[in-house]
């Protein structure tokens, strides 16, 4: 497991009222949630690294072959549209995965591409801001769950092959978590 980075979030299924978000509608409050939406980007985009990458592990070890190559190099070089693309036929028989990442998809791109160039008269009004606030909570919560139900339905599996439990993932969070606070 030198290579499956275990990235935590509280669950996101449930819809919850008080979603725990800073309330604020201010300057700094935008920027915190477009790094917020941002980060779930980067942390689908990794769940599709690793599916990807233990597909290679679990077809290698049925056909009891080798892996020459790191299978997690190409993944970290690919844009996540090719992620997505690559990923295909893990998700195919999941429609509404494979909705779910093609809006993630056009989501991360408008908000990495055009969200500022188009909303940024947005931040000279409180009510502007307030848009601004619910979309990017939007987002981070649909990379979020989309990540959940990836996981859920097709990483997880392939892991269960590995022998790869909830238990080892949980004790390798724990291991890079140690390891960070003691590098701080």
């Amino acid at each position: 497991m030198d290579e499956l980075y275990v990235v935590r979030q509280e669950p996101t299924w449930r819809e919850d009222p008080d979603d725990g978000y800073d309330t604020a509608t201010d300057e700094k409050t935008v920027y915190a949630l477009f790094g917020l939406a941002i980060y779930g980007a980067n942390c689908l985009e990794h769940e599709l690294v690793n599916t990807l990458a233990v597909a290679q592990v679990v077809k290698a070890q049925e056909e009891a072959t080798r892996l020459i190559r790191d299978p997690w190099a190409k993944g970290f070089k690919d844009m996540m549209g090719r992620l997505v693309k690559r990923a295909q036929p893990h998700t195919s028989n999941f429609p509404d995965l494979v909705a779910d990442l093609t809006k993630c998809l056009d989501r991360r791109n408008y908000l990495v591409h055009h969200f500022w160039r188009e909303r940024v008269p947005d931040m000279l009004t409180v009510a502007g801001r307030t848009e601004l606030c619910a979309a990017l909570k939007a987002d981070h919560r649909l990379f979020e769950q989309s990540a959940e139900r990836l996981h859920e339905k097709v990483l997880d599996p392939m892991m269960s092959k590995l022998g790869i439990t909830a238990e080892l993932l949980d004790a390798q969070y724990e291991a890079e978590r140690r390891d960070a606070l003691a590098r701080h």
